[in-house]
């Protein structure tokens, strides 16, 4: 037993080990969640375009998390160009004629329907006949060809438009607006640089015979193209800047 003259012992204070190591945990787990959620925000963003099978497989093993918080554009093209010809901005035009048995050339027109006609960008309709003119003008080209796609789009345009305005034969062209180059200096002869709105700077890479026939059947014909009646007259400079050569 200690002596009556020493000093009385004083219990010690239990550790608090479990408290003091807390905020560590939390701190840890919260860099881990953050971290993958970065992770899973960057793959989904960087699939965007162009994915990869790795990519792909990454963000369908994110989907439950990344499309239900909405974080996956999901291919949305937020790219407002790639520089192409085929990029630029492409309208529908109709000419539409009242008898479908006979040719354009022997009756008159009776109207022209540009479709989007004018109006803010911000608009719906505008915004789906702008999409429209693009997928015709991509898929008129010589590399991308599609009859198939095309024709139907151009049976669906020419059908509505026709039966609007009482018509039983319709012209349905693409007409396709070319830019300028950055460098004007580069700008071929025979486009202004000073009307980047000129008519010179207008191609039409589909056009196509649209009428309803005895039946009432919608009946489209692409028309052939310059270089496919003509292939060894088809020289004329037709862009406002020279190609850039292929690199090796």
């Amino acid at each position: 037993m200690p002596s009556p003259d020493s000093p009385p012992i004083m219990a010690s204070a239990p550790t608090s080990s479990n408290s003091d190591s807390s905020p560590d945990v939390l701190r840890s787990v919260l860099s881990v969640a953050i971290f993958v959620h970065l992770f899973c925000v960057a793959v989904v963003l960087s699939s965007n375009l162009r994915r990869s099978a790795l990519q792909t497989r990454l963000v369908g093993l994110f989907a439950g998390y990344t499309q239900l918080l909405d974080f996956d554009p999901d291919f949305t093209p937020y790219y407002y160009t790639f520089g192409r010809d085929v990029d630029n901005d492409a309208r529908l035009v109709v000419d539409l004629y009242a008898d479908a048995d006979l040719p354009v050339t022997a009756q008159p027109l009776l109207k022209t329907v540009t479709l989007p006609e004018g109006g803010t960008n911000w608009l719906g309709d505008r915004r789906r006949y702008f999409a429209l003119g693009r997928i015709v003008a991509l898929n008129a080209q010589p590399e991308n060809e599609n009859d198939e796609l095309t024709g139907e789009i151009a049976r669906a345009i020419g059908a509505r438009v026709m039966r609007e305005n009482g018509a039983k034969r319709a012209v349905v062209r693409c007409i396709q607006r070319l830019i300028q180059p950055l460098d004007l200096s580069l700008l071929n002869p025979g486009f202004p640089p000073d009307k980047p709105t000129d008519t010179r700077y207008e191609t039409m890479p589909y056009e196509a015979d649209v009428w309803i026939d005895e039946d009432n059947q919608v009946q489209t014909l692409k028309r052939s193209s310059r270089a496919e009646v003509a292939p060894g007259q088809n020289n004329s400079t037709t862009s406002p800047a020279p190609a850039v050569p292929a690199r090796n």
